[in-house]
């Protein structure tokens, strides 16, 4: 009966584990993020930005991690961010939403906020290169 319920237990963590439909794919890419301000490039000038890196990517969302979860007074996870992406191939920007954060633990390698963003938009030449960056970590 025992090894029955451990049996049990071990599938049902495979089934849970496995929930993701958009697989994550390791990746330390550099990357700036900020929130979306349309005056700011009618008048030629650039929101404050916060430089972060991805820890992992998928088709459907990003893990950031940034030093602090501000940008001046407001939190990342207040509204819709703007990311730009470095890519081997250049540089993409997609709209994003956060949907989770925290802090990293001291023991952890790296400090800072693990911010999980879920991507809103993007445009489609950003999105063929950014699928095709995906492709190659595979």
């Amino acid at each position: 009966m025992t090894e029955l319920l451990r049996n049990l237990a071990g599938r049902l963590r495979e089934v849970v584990a496995n929930r993701r439909a958009s697989p994550r794919r390791p990746a330390r890419l550099p990357c700036l993020v900020s929130f979306p301000d349309p005056r700011a490039s009618d008048h030629g000038r650039r929101p404050p930005t916060l430089q972060a890196r991805t820890r992992d990517l998928s088709a459907t969302g990003v893990a950031i991690i940034a030093p602090v979860i501000r940008i001046n007074d407001r939190y990342l996870t207040d509204s819709t961010l703007l990311l730009r992406l470095e890519l081997p191939a250049g540089t993409i920007e997609m709209i994003v939403k956060s949907v989770r954060y925290e802090r990293l633990a001291p023991e952890d390698e790296e400090e800072g906020y693990l911010v999980g963003v879920h991507i809103l938009e993007m445009k489609e030449e950003n999105r063929a290169r950014y699928d095709a960056h995906l492709r190659g970590l595979e």
